[in-house]
């Protein structure tokens, strides 16, 4: 558990550090807006990009909290979990971020766009079908709680159709995370974006029912007299 908290605090440090260089290479006035033509369309300053650390820092002690909550109530494989989980995320949103600040450090205004809003979309869509594979393999091994998982009425109704229900989701999302893998670099622009957003309905409304089913089959068998 020491090294997962460790890795947090060094993600952290290296988006700090990442941005901290940006901020002494770039200009004061810098893009921080694109279209989804990878035009830019806003110009503002270059400190606008201390959201990433701060957000890095922010999502670093949630979920070290979070994990430690669920120490303390001797739930050590939910903490372990969730700082996986959590430490995924940050190196997305790092990751993003590096992404977005090298783009601003390119840009050219006599030039056209060297990297097109195709790529910027298609990167967060892949990032995000990553992190849908890690949670789906992830999910199956969570036990029931209140913060992390397929939590509907019907997956916490009781341990049987919850490990169902995060059984069914973990494949899921596995499945979801792939598609968008998969299928990104070959759509381009919005529909990249529609397809992001049609995978992720899919997921959810799959979830939910199947959460709903497992509860209702669960009820059915406890009210069978047989």
């Amino acid at each position: 558990m020491k090294k997962l908290h460790t890795l947090f605090w060094i993600v952290i440090l290296l988006c700090v550090a990442g941005t901290v260089v940006f901020l002494i290479l770039s200009p004061a006035r810098i893009p921080v807006h694109y279209n989804f033509a990878g035009e830019v369309d806003r110009i503002g300053s270059k400190y606008e990009n201390l959201i990433w650390p701060g957000f890095a820092i922010a999502m670093g002690v949630f979920f070290q909290l979070t994990a430690g909550s669920q120490e303390k109530k001797g739930e050590q494989t939910n903490a372990k979990i969730l700082l996986y989980a959590g430490l995924c995320s940050l190196i997305f949103f790092t990751l993003l971020g590096f992404f977005f600040m090298a783009k601003a450090l390119r840009y050219d205004p006599e030039a056209a766009p060297r990297v097109s809003g195709d790529d910027a979309i298609r990167f967060v869509s892949i990032g995000i079908g990553v992190q849908l594979v890690v949670l789906g393999n992830i999910m199956p091994k969570m036990r029931r709680n209140a913060m992390f998982g397929l939590r509907t009425k019907w997956s916490m109704a009781n341990d049987a159709v919850w490990q169902k229900s995060q059984r069914f989701g973990g494949i899921a999302s596995v499945i979801a995370g792939f598609c968008m893998i998969l299928l990104s670099p070959f759509i381009p622009g919005k529909w990249n974006l529609v397809m992001m957003t049609a995978v992720i309905v899919i997921w959810l409304i799959l979830c939910l029912a199947a959460s709903r089913r497992y509860y209702l089959a669960d009820r059915a068998n406890k009210d069978d007299p047989s």
